[in-house]
């Protein structure tokens, strides 16, 4: 289609302002007037004329309730002094919100799988709710789109049964989990709109299409658990048609609902509009007409007219009738081809300055000019006058597009200098402002030809964009729009470099006038007016934010970027290696590259280098690498920082994808010299799987580690989302997925799990586990208690020799193998190596506590606990876990006639007659211990030890005149622990082997073991104050 040019189509919006009001039309040092009460309208103090042409305006905006109180976030004030009288009352209401999880990944409506339909086809479906001809809902009768609205319903009633603990307070445009006030069930729900007091919030449910308002205490955040599945319920429109009136009437409304609600029809997609949101389409009635035949023949609707965005094609045509329209009387004249646009005015990432808005199209797109270049600007204006007042008007001038030119300003009649656009027509010309980001269409009589030494100035309008905000729906909303411009038009604002994007620098704008100084994008989202959104910066864009020194800019930091290492997604497999394994669904992996490794080992040796010379103040900025020390081993790594507090600073080690809370004075500056190796910790999830439940299970994540962790994978990146790469592993020849799902380990997505055999008493562990496998998890299950309870014991078989030789194999791997910290953050119930505090010799151990600096363990072969530093322990090896470990986890028989809490003469009591020798039974295995018949030998009288303990017991209860409670049969390691064997740490941990790592069950036996104490002299030493030792049985 060959339409007639448009000037509309090739130009920005008129400006906000004229070009000439420049920067030093702001007066810098006034202060805002002073008000006399609170809450009062502000006085527009009068524009004053200074020398020489030059006009001083300051104009104040002071919104009534545009503050907040900073602690509940919900009390709207005018000002700091109105805030101040009203504390008296608000503090007794004032509750400070709960802060966000760091971990929290809100999901909205862009996150979710929008649905593909095509063109010009015919579907079934039932409109589901109806509001208008122009808004109405469809549900398609698609089995495979039914069944997943009825896996979805499932998993959220499940995930969602229990209460929550805080009120969660969710975002616009956020896609959570509701409770519908009729049936209260649960179904996903889209925020709209949020009330002022971040009570109530009104909820489409986008699986059904209907709306209401909710409190937000019936409100989740989604669960990762819950299929990301495109929305049931189909938001169509009517094609073709509009109303008559500007809105549809009542009448209509009424009609058209009588026709369809609740009905099964024909749905023809006509096209999507808004990014796959909304459906544009024609329904066949029953009469046999299509409903926008039957809305223009009962004359509710009119045809819609043909106001679409111009397609490529369109714009391309266009610009050839632009040039045509240069050329057509271009012979003979001057093309002005040697005047070339200056080099723009650009910033490095970091730079902070005060600025004034020349021109606004939308928090993307805000044109600033920087205010310390005013004089500059002012004094190109001058000369722009002096020279344009000097040439007369030539007759044969008429500038090419691109090219630079001075132009007349229409509403100013002043001149500046401007880049030829485009030729709407033979006479008129569309220029834009190279100084002031605005355009305009002017005559061709109203350009003058420029001289050399005007284009030395560097461009002054500089693009930039709201960091960190993006817009609820498809576009910015007009209200959004209004309230912006008013809020940065006219002021000084000060703003902060973070990022790049497009050719735009991403800023932070903060409005120093207010009290207290407001951050724009805070403002834009708190308001409901924008959702946040990451700070990306692309390595192309981050390379053109280099410093450019102009005059106005004598010295200027070299800019910091970096980049991060990727996958290759187009199929190929790919050789990596774990750092950090968090779960299936998150964790973190390096190519296995011998190259960037070696690199990232010499990388080491600089950062420390450059750590020990720079003792220089540093201020960490929270999106930007710096240095960080490990405080596991003292060493430098490269960081991210994520959040910040007084003292300390939350990093990731980006090199290996570890997070945690370092002090302040442990973070250092980072040049960019170190920055060049790209980031190796590479975020991925396994694909194709997905939890039983609404977590992954400590056994999944057992087996998970024990297939990765260590070990060469060969991974095929499947999809790259904001959780990271989604991949599907190899380890050893299986597929990591399908080893988990053939172990009942995990699930397909979406897929309904299996209801589970039966499972141990305490653990639940299924049966289908090897012998070997059950021992392994079983005795990794009853390690993971911290607290051992009196009525269980640990008890070890002593084989000196074999198990001193284990010691010299443990102490000789890690001494070789002690080359660098453990970066990766062990499990609880993975088994490790440890180096106990007291002798410094290495030592098998079992991870059962993680925190944030430090591990609680407790040594295989002895059964005490202490807590170590992560630089004291390290992954152990396969060859070590042959010989089982050599304490195992036992009750005694009878045990349900025991009390909660034992007294402490029968507890010693008990104590002594282990130490000197028993004879024990294996009778059962419950699930968490070996259930154990113990009787003294016959040189000692031979009685069975539960008798004389319920003897020694009811001898105690007599002489107490408070009974004590017996537990329950059922009762097994659910009792409260009346005083733990050692203090339990945290700790990091190793990989673990559920094929290799055997602990010591042992089954049901007829002859019994003869167990004496012999200590040895390699025991690990005991801390002063415990009560466990390296002997037969250690009484706990």
């Amino acid at each position: 289609m060959n339409r007639s040019f448009s000037p509309n189509l090739v130009r920005p919006n008129l400006p906000l302002r004229k070009p000439s009001s420049s920067p030093m039309a702001v007066s810098i040092g006034s202060s805002p007037p002073r008000l006399n009460r609170p809450c009062a309208p502000p006085e527009c103090p009068a524009s004053e004329a200074i020398g020489d042409g030059k006009s001083f305006l300051i104009i104040w905006y002071l919104l009534i309730g545009n503050f907040r109180c900073k602690r509940c976030k919900k009390m709207p004030y005018c000002s700091v002094m109105c805030q101040a009288e009203d504390w008296k009352a608000h503090r007794h209401m004032c509750k400070s919100v709960d802060p966000e999880p760091a971990n929290l990944q809100r999901v909205y409506l862009k996150d979710l799988h929008m649905t593909k339909i095509t063109a010009r086809t015919d579907i079934q479906a039932s409109v589901v709710e109806f509001y208008s001809p122009g808004r109405f809902f469809v549900l398609a009768q698609s089995p495979e789109l039914l069944e997943a609205l009825q896996v979805i319903s499932i998993n959220l009633q499940k995930t969602y049964s229990c209460p929550s603990v805080t009120t969660y307070v969710p975002c616009v445009g956020e896609v959570c989990g509701v409770q519908f006030s009729c049936d209260l069930n649960w179904y996903r729900g889209l925020v709209q709109t949020l009330a002022a007091d971040q009570k109530m919030a009104k909820i489409l449910y986008i699986d059904f299409g209907n709306e209401e308002d909710v409190p937000v205490d019936r409100i989740r955040p989604l669960s990762p658990n819950i299929q990301q599945f495109c929305p049931c319920a189909m938001e169509c429109c009517v094609a073709g048609v509009v109303p008559l009136t500007g809105k549809w009437s009542d009448e209509c409304c009424i009609v058209v609902r009588q026709l369809l609600a609740g009905k099964t029809v024909t749905v023809r997609l006509v096209e999507t509009l808004e990014n796959r949101r909304i459906h544009a389409v024609d329904i066949l009635l029953s009469m046999g007409k299509q409903l926008s035949t039957f809305l223009l023949e009962h004359g509710y609707a009119a045809k819609e007219t043909d106001d679409a965005t111009p397609t490529q094609q369109e714009i391309n045509a266009m610009m050839s009738a632009s040039l045509e329209n240069f050329k057509r009387r271009s012979s003979g004249m001057d093309d002005n081809a040697w005047a070339q646009p200056p080099e723009p005015l650009t910033q490095a990432v970091g730079d902070s300055f005060s600025v004034v808005v020349t021109h606004f199209q939308s928090p993307n797109e805000i044109i600033v000019q920087k205010l310390e270049n005013a004089g500059v600007i002012q004094e190109l204006q001058l000369n722009l006058r002096e020279h344009c007042c000097q040439v007369s008007a030539p007759q044969n001038f008429r500038p090419a597009p691109g090219t630079v030119c001075c132009a007349q300003f229409s509403e100013d009649k002043q001149w500046y200098r401007a880049k030829v656009l485009a030729y709407p027509s033979e006479e008129r010309v569309c220029v834009g402002y190279l100084d002031f980001g605005n355009s305009e269409e002017v005559d061709l009589g109203h350009l003058r030809p420029i001289s050399t030494s005007l284009l030395a100035l560097p461009m002054q309008a500089m693009p930039c964009g709201l960091a960190g905000v993006q817009p609820v729906g498809e576009r910015w909303s007009e209200d959004c729009l209004s309230a912006l411009q008013r809020r940065v038009s006219n002021r000084i604002l000060h703003i902060e470099i973070q990022g790049a994007h497009e050719g735009k620098a991403l800023v932070a704008m903060i409005d120093e006038v207010s009290d207290p100084q407001a951050n724009v994008a805070e403002l834009l989202i708190s308001a409901g007016y924008a959702a946040p959104a990451p700070i990306t910066t692309t390595n192309d864009q981050q390379a053109d934010q280099t410093i450019t020194t102009t005059a106005a800019e004598p010295h200027a930091c070299e800019p910091v970027v970096w980049s991060f290492l990727e996958i290759p997604c187009d199929g190929q497999t790919v050789a990596l290696l774990t750092s950090v394994v968090e779960n299936p669904g998150e964790f973190y992996c390096r190519i296995d590259n011998p190259t960037d490794h070696q690199r990232l080992l010499e990388l080491g040796a600089e950062l420390k280098q450059h750590c020990e010379a720079d003792n220089s103040s540093f201020e960490p900025k929270v999106g930007e690498p710096c240095c960080a020390m490990f405080p596991g081993d003292g060493t430098w790594y490269r960081a991210m920082v994520k959040e910040r507090s007084e003292n300390q600073v939350s990093v990731n080690f980006v090199d290996y994808g570890y997070s945690m809370k370092v002090e302040k004075h442990h973070i250092r500056s980072i040049k960019p010299q170190l920055l060049t190796l790209p980031f190796q910790a590479i975020r991925c999830w396994l694909s194709g799987v997905e939890p039983l439940g609404s977590e992954w299970s400590s056994e999944a994540l057992l087996w998970f580690q024990t297939l990765v962790d260590g070990e060469h994978l060969a991974a095929r990146v499947l999809s790259v989302t904001e959780q990271g790469y989604g991949v599907e592993l190899e380890s050893r020849g299986q597929n990591v997925a399908a080893a988990l799902i053939s172990e009942q380990l995990a699930k397909v997505p979406g897929e309904v799990p299996k209801e589970t055999h039966a499972t141990t008493a305490s653990t639940g562990l299924e049966c289908q586990y090897s012998q070997d496998e059950m021992q392994w998890l079983m005795l990794l299950e009853a390690l993971k208690y911290c607290h051992l309870f009196s009525n269980i014991y640990h008890l070890h078989f002593l084989d000196k020799q074999k198990l001193q030789e284990l010691m010299v194999e443990v102490a000789s791997y890690c001494s070789n193998n002690q080359t660098s910290a453990v970066l990766s953050r062990p499990a609880p119930g993975a088994a490790c190596c440890a180096q106990f505090s007291a002798d410094n010799n290495w030592y098998r151990a079992v991870v059962l506590e993680v925190n944030e600096n430090e591990l609680n363990v407790i040594y295989a072969d002895f059964g005490n606990t202490e807590k170590v530093p992560f630089s004291r322990i390290m992954p152990i090896s396969r060859h070590l876990l042959q010989i089982p470990f050599q304490i195992t986890r036992c009750t005694l028989t009878g045990k349900e006639h025991f009390p909660t809490e034992w007294p402490a003469e029968v507890q010693q009591m008990f104590k002594t007659i282990l130490m000197n020798g028993v004879l024990a039974t294996v009778q059962s295995f419950d699930g968490s211990a070996n259930v154990l018949s113990l009787t003294l030998p016959t040189e000692r009288g031979g009685g069975q030890l539960t008798a004389m303990i319920v003897d020694a017991l009811q001898v105690q209860a007599k002489s107490n005149p408070c009974p004590a409670t017996t537990q329950r049969g059922d009762q097994t390691d659910s009792s409260t622990p009346t005083a733990s064997t050692t203090s339990t740490p945290d700790c990091p941990q190793p990989k673990s082997d559920p094929e290799t790592q055997k602990g010591l069950e042992h089954t049901t036996a007829t002859t019994g073991l003869t167990i004496t104490p012999e200590p040895t002299p390699w025991t690990p030493p005991q801390k002063k104050n415990t009560n466990t030792s390296a002997v037969s049985v250690s009484g706990q």
